[in-house]
């Protein structure tokens, strides 16, 4: 009989905490609960999702990510294999990586070759000591001795490209699966980079076969089918072809010495020497939601281990079952992300390029105490494309560019705002949808919306409940689609429009004043009429992001008094240009010390300080472990210090030098205290008085270090003015603020080996 099913989620404990993260660190936030292989090294379990992988150690359950931070060198795996000693990391982009054991080799020849061509590594095969990579170009060999590529093989007709899905060994010869047949050649062959060593085989030449095995002697040969459940499993003995199994959907198949391991999506058989059933592993033995199947082996103590498009790792030993993964978002993908304190909020959702409803997925994923849960109160609502998120109390507000604006308190659904219930609209020529691209709260708590395609664009739902909308005149038209929103100091609101600049709007001030801001001299003078981004600064100066650049309204007290935007100067060389001139800006943040922080559509993360003139920080995939160069929203924890970008391949943070500054000196931390022999990063000094002029002193008062606070926050690499390490003893930290008239002093202490 068999023990209860339980369901268990092991927590990465080995990544760094936010709370002990040192300034210039980095923590990925990524999603591992899409898995797509799986495979063994000694008391090992490497699993690969779609952006990077993580290991399970059998012997003492420990769990371990492994991406750009730690030890990968690229993102998005393609694929995954191993043998005894060595794992084998193939990338969508061609790039590979070797891990033995804390060794890893890099091998960038596909990735860094002049081919035009698509590079993807599909399927590792290894023999002996080669391994056979399946590309979309053909097939590359790698010596996995000499740790080199050896050789490569254009099959196709004439030595042209042809996209290999999969390769295997078998009656002396490797074959090749492709979209368009199968390909053969003699292992023996003097020459098999010679296209004419490759010859394709007359059955189902024309068919896509995408998976091969061998398998006592036999090739297993599965032809894909276009619909569900709609594939033919062959096995083929070097001349007659036999058909194992019809109207299947498989999706893995691997062979060790005594079992044959197939994998459907809602199934696992294990077949012995003569091809009959041993184990049978059905999915919906998992007490969950959601189960499809990608991979699975199945090991000499006759254990499971699966790889789950929707559950990361699952595990059944006979008798127990269960789900392990890191701790993760719902998807690496990030749409927005908002800080609340101790939450930081990821909606998922996103517009299509041109605007419209993508359809992706209503979850909400949360990260607290450096842990992260997923909202399901959406599930079974029709409720997808959640574009913004806002929170005030415990009252959580999701927009949709789809169905309207949702409410939740805490985990829990409460409602669903769309046209029957509230001031919101559906589309005025395509009345299909409820486009809500953003959502700001005012300086009173209400509530704010933008309604895209509506003869009143802007709704908002006041803290009594009830609702309003308002027009924009005749500068916004029903046919105009809007996005973000920004609530100034003022409570003037401030709206994207689509290729069309933006409007700013006030309902408050000697009646309702509505102005449309465009490239044009007079009207606004942006850098570009396609507005992707703004941020209101510490100086409360509008800082707009285009697709060509930044614009900057200096004053918007008068920015219904004609005031124009103006470009930053920045010296770069010998030369002048605009800042970030033919940059697309997808999202602008301000941080304690008023420094901006710019996502840029192709080059990455540039800092700037306070008036955009000197660069301080450029983040860049080739320069740090960024995903991408192409970021679509930062985020700052303004307490801790830390800055979460998210990235067309998954979500990362970093702690950087600057906080939020408090409004006194009660809450001044010394990190680390004391400062340990074995340590050797930056001491940090927070909860400090905005932009405070600290000291520090040994104990007999002569002057050791002396900087301003960036922000809250100051940073010491432990060495005075002239370089040297400070000595193991008590120093003092003096801080005060600008004028000298508040100040506070407390103790550090070095130990020195």
């Amino acid at each position: 009989m068999k023990k209860t099913i339980f369901l268990s989620c092991l927590i990465y404990t080995i990544c760094t905490q936010a709370q002990s993260l040192r300034v210039g660190e980095w923590r990925d936030h990524l999603s591992y609960k899409s898995a797509y292989d799986v495979c063994e090294v000694g008391n090992t379990i490497y699993v690969s999702t779609d952006r990077a992988l993580f290991e399970y150690n059998t012997a003492d359950n420990s769990i371990e990510r492994l991406n750009t931070l730690n030890r990968l060198s690229d993102t998005g795996v393609s694929s995954i294999e191993a043998n005894e000693n060595t794992l084998i990391v193939a990338y969508n982009n061609g790039n590979i990586d070797m891990i033995s054991g804390n060794n890893i080799v890099n091998l960038p020849d596909i990735k860094n070759a002049s081919l035009i061509a698509d590079k993807r590594i599909n399927h590792i095969n290894i023999d002996n000591n080669l391994a056979y990579l399946s590309c979309g170009f053909g097939i590359v060999v790698l010596d996995l001795d000499r740790e080199e590529v050896k050789d490569t093989y254009f099959i196709g007709e004439l030595g042209a490209q042809v996209n290999v899905l999969s390769t295997c060994i078998a009656h002396n010869r490797i074959y090749a699966a492709t979209n368009k047949g199968l390909y053969m050649a003699d292992t023996g062959h003097p020459n098999l980079a010679n296209y004419q060593a490759w010859e394709k085989l007359s059955a189902h030449s024309q068919s896509r076969v995408d998976l091969l095995e061998s398998f006592n002697g036999l090739l297993f040969v599965n032809l894909h089918g276009e619909e569900y459940n709609t594939d033919t499993l062959y096995h083929f003995d070097g001349n007659n072809w036999v058909v194992f199994e019809q109207e299947s959907s498989n999706v893995s198949i691997k062979a060790k010495s005594q079992e044959l391991v197939l994998t459907r999506r809602f199934g696992i058989s294990v077949y012995n020497q003569e091809l009959n059933s041993t184990h049978y592993l059905s999915s919906g033995e998992f007490n969950l939601d959601k189960i499809d199947f990608n991979s699975a082996i199945f090991t000499d103590k006759d254990e499971f281990w699966i790889a789950d498009k929707h559950n990361g790792l699952l595990h059944n030993d006979g008798d127990f079952f269960e789900s392990i993964k890191p701790s993760g978002p719902f998807l690496s993908d990030g749409g927005q992300i908002v800080n609340f304190g101790d939450e930081i909020l990821v909606a998922h959702g996103a517009k299509s390029e041109n605007w419209d409803p993508s359809w992706h997925k209503s979850e909400l994923s949360i990260l607290k105490k450096d842990d992260w849960t997923t909202s399901n109160a959406l599930k079974e609502a029709d409720f997808t494309d959640i574009v913004a998120v806002n929170k005030r109390g415990s009252t959580t507000y999701l927009a949709s560019f789809n169905t309207g604006l949702a409410k939740m308190t805490g985990l829990n659904l409460d409602e669903i705002y769309n046209e029957t219930n509230s001031s919101l609209q559906k589309r005025a020529i395509h009345d299909d949808w409820i486009e809500v691209g953003a959502i700001q709260f005012d300086s009173e708590g209400n509530l704010w919306c933008t309604n895209s395609q509506t003869y009143e664009p802007l709704s908002v739902k006041y803290t009594s409940g009830d609702w309003e909308s308002f027009s924009l005149g005749s500068v916004v038209t029903e046919t105009q689609d809007l996005a973000k929103l920004l609530i100034d100091k003022n409570d003037q609101k401030w709206v994207q429009l689509k290729n069309n600049g933006l409007v700013v709007f006030d309902e408050r001030r000697q009646g309702i004043k509505t102005r449309k801001l465009t490239n044009s001299e007079n009207e606004g003078n942006l850098a570009s009429n396609r507005v992707h981004s703004f941020a209101e600064d510490l100086e409360g100066e509008i800082w707009i992001g285009t697709d060509n650049g930044v614009s900057v309204f200096y004053d918007s007290n008068s920015i219904f008094q004609g005031d124009n935007a103006s470009q930053v100067v920045v010296t770069l060389g010998d030369h002048n240009s605009y800042l970030l001139e033919g940059q697309q800006i997808n999202d602008i943040e301000i941080d304690g010390a008023n420094r901006k922080w710019f996502a840029t559509n192709n080059s990455g993360v540039v800092v700037t300080s306070e008036n955009g003139t000197e660069e301080i920080h450029h983040f860049t995939s080739e320069n740090s472990p960024l995903f991408s160069n192409k970021v679509l929203d930062i985020e700052m924890n303004d307490v801790t210090g830390e800055v979460f970008f998210a990235t067309e391949k998954g979500l990362i943070s970093l702690r950087s030098e600057s906080t939020q500054g408090n409004d006194d000196f009660s809450e001044v931390l010394v990190f680390p205290n004391p400062v340990k022999p074995d340590y050797s990063g930056p001491i940090t000094i927070k909860g400090l008085i905005t932009d405070a002029v600290v000291k520090i002193t040994d104990i007999s008062g002569n002057l050791i270090y002396e900087t301003v606070a960036l922000g809250g926050q100051a940073v010491w690499d432990g060495k005075s003015f002239d370089g040297q390490k400070a000595h193991t003893g008590v120093y003092l930290v003096f801080c005060s603020d600008q004028e000298g008239t508040i100040s506070h002093v407390t103790k550090l202490l070095f130990v020195r080996g």
